[in-house]
């Protein structure tokens, strides 16, 4: 990239914050999912349990509450801090669809037992959210790890990408089999629950857990870089904004593909 008079400094920062955020909103995530799945292989009481306790101890609130405003802070972040077109789409898509969860999640507080009309139709809009959600977290956070130096990030995104487009691909089999299409809007679930869809559940949960084992990866991966970076420019003791403080082997986006777009700061 030719331009040298870009922020990185700012640019890092707000990255490095966004990153975090949605590291630890992943976090959580995975220390709920992840459990709930393992349980749930063993047997069905010891999941019920599990998911009494999550409820009676008040974790079930704390992670519904916190993961969709720090996804929604973190995403917001990282499209505030770099103007490539391509970069502000995705990260423009992302904030959306984290914004439409946050929705769902004030919807949920006048419905917490997901009893009324519509409970059905946003447990699917959330589930059929989560996997584009995925994709565009690996994309972005292998850009990140990318442009750091990071070689094998293109490969890691692209395999999570992947996994993702096919789990979307068993939700939307799992929609239709557990979807009662006649009975009009709102959406409402089939009485009986065939063999197929309890297959079809089972397999969307593991391809869920593995998607947001490496999407939770790639954040945290590129959280430690953008942190290592600006720990190694602080070190340096110069200015990163003043492209004269800049050494042109510490520019992560030298020899970028003018195609891509590049990133300029925000």
């Amino acid at each position: 990239m030719n331009d040298r008079a870009i922020d990185f400094a700012k640019a890092y920062r707000l990255s490095r914050l966004g990153m975090f955020l949605l590291a630890a909103g992943l976090i959580l995530v995975c220390a709920v999912d992840l459990p709930g799945l393992v349980l749930r292989l063993l047997g069905r009481p010891l999941q019920f349990q599990f998911w009494s306790w999550m409820r009676e101890s008040g974790m079930a609130t704390l992670v519904g509450t916190a993961a969709p405003w720090t996804t929604l802070t973190g995403s917001a972040l990282l499209w505030a801090a770099w103007e490539a077109p391509a970069w502000r789409r995705r990260a423009g898509l992302l904030m959306t669809m984290c914004l439409v969860d946050v929705g769902c999640w004030f919807l949920d507080l006048g419905d917490p037992n997901f009893r009324g009309p519509h409970a059905f139709f946003r447990m699917q809009l959330g589930a059929a959210l989560g996997w584009p959600q995925f994709a565009l977290l690996a994309g972005l956070s292998g850009e990140i790890l990318a442009h750091l130096g990071v070689d094998s990030a293109e490969e890691s995104a692209r395999s999570t990408r992947s996994l993702a487009a096919s789990g979307a691909v068993v939700w939307l089999l799992l929609f239709f089999e557990t979807t009662n299409l006649q009975a009009g809007w709102p959406l409402q679930r089939n009485p009986w629950m065939t063999l197929n869809a309890q297959l079809l559940w089972l397999a969307s949960d593991v391809i869920h857990a593995i998607c947001l084992v490496q999407a939770t990866a790639l954040v945290v991966a590129a959280f430690r870089s953008l942190n290592d970076e600006i720990l190694r420019g602080d070190a340096d003791g110069g200015d990163p904004s003043d492209p004269n403080d800049f050494p042109p082997d510490r520019d992560p986006f030298e020899g970028l593909d003018p195609g891509r777009g590049g990133f300029t700061a925000g």
